[in-house]
């Protein structure tokens, strides 16, 4: 994907497609962004990291991006869930920067963990256990919210 490595693009906006055709099951469009098993890796572990802390940790947890280290701390030692999240969170920054080559099969789990931070902070955030309630309706919407964060109106993301 040379065209990709412009100035402009946000990496993570490649990830939001790829969970948007994962939870969609839209597997001619999934295959196509899988062909760049690299750039794929990248990207939806920026994503992840970027759903854990701006999304996942304020709505489920109550940790901002601005928390002293040791509120995240002693968080992180009293709540297992909370644990094991920060654990994940570390994972995704690495794979993120590319220190760590994922296989196609890791970037699919990454994309499913995603879905589930995002139906599970809509979740917290509307204190809603509905089972009646889809990840296929959830997750896209939640995507198009970060999308239009991630994206200036005023100029396109791939633009060199």
């Amino acid at each position: 994907m040379p065209e990709a490595t412009s100035v402009g693009t946000d990496w993570r906006l490649l990830g939001c497609a790829y969970v948007q055709f994962f939870v969609n099951n839209d597997r001619t469009n999934q295959r196509l962004l899988e062909s760049h098993p690299f750039d794929l890796s990248a990207s939806l572990g920026r994503l992840a990291f970027t759903v854990t802390e701006e999304v996942f940790f304020p709505n489920v947890f109550g940790v901002e991006t601005h928390s002293s280290y040791r509120v995240v701390d002693q968080l992180r030692r009293r709540n297992p869930d909370f644990g094991a999240a920060w654990v994940r969170r570390v994972r995704y920054r690495r794979q993120g920067l590319g220190l760590t080559m994922r296989p196609i099969h890791r970037s699919r789990h990454v994309a499913a963990d995603i879905a589930r931070m995002l139906c599970s902070s809509w979740a917290h955030q509307h204190n809603a256990d509905e089972p009646g309630v889809l990840v296929c309706d959830i997750v896209p919407a939640m995507l198009e919210d970060l999308r239009s964060a991630l994206c200036h109106q005023s100029e396109h993301p791939t633009d060199p």
